[in-house]
């Protein structure tokens, strides 16, 4: 059995708390308080991060942390960064402007995770359904990166299994390149 720290990272209301809480297979943590952040009409917001333990049919386990989505908690964000096996960056595809707003978030994984394995995860693409995941995938070439941008359903769990398969992929893909240095 092999564990593996994934990181969910992304802004506040991309659905990291729902996703984490989708997928556990046991108890979770949770940090979430009352938000009053004014820009938001969320009723609650994770101030430290959400954790839970997902086995895989394969006896793998993941160990998911989701951080917080405001700026101002943005210092958590290398410390959960910190050992990470792989990374869902987590954009909410029904957010104005959305393609531009993740660019902040690939800075942050340019600087603590250079090398780990992301995947970007389009969430509320039901509230969009016009989504163009090339506006996406633009941002990236332009910026010289190659991630896979998967649209899903953070409240379905085949939806956030094939997700972290995809992650899995990019992360064994990885380690042979790493084997072959």
């Amino acid at each position: 059995m092999r564990e593996h720290k994934i990181v969910v990272l992304g802004s506040m209301g991309a659905g990291k708390s729902t996703l984490v809480r989708t997928v556990s297979t046991g108890q979770m943590v949770d940090t979430d308080v009352t938000n009053t952040d004014t820009d938001s009409d969320k009723l609650t917001t994770t101030v430290a991060m959400d954790y839970a333990d997902v086995d895989l049919p394969n006896g793998d386990r993941l160990r998911l942390y989701g951080t917080p989505g405001q700026q101002r908690f943005d210092f958590i964000w290398p410390i959960l960064l910190e050992g990470a096996a792989g990374v869902v960056l987590l954009l909410d595809a029904a957010a104005d402007g959305a393609p531009n707003q993740f660019v902040s978030y690939l800075d942050v994984l340019r600087t603590h995770a250079a090398q780990v394995p992301t995947v970007i995860g389009l969430s509320k693409v039901d509230l969009r359904p016009e989504v163009d995941v090339n506006a996406y995938t633009d941002q990236l070439h332009q910026r010289g990166q190659m991630l896979p941008v998967v649209p899903f359903d953070a409240r379905e769990v085949d939806q956030i299994m094939l997700l972290m398969d995809v992650l899995m992929s990019e992360i064994e893909s990885a380690e042979l390149v790493a084997e072959h240095e």
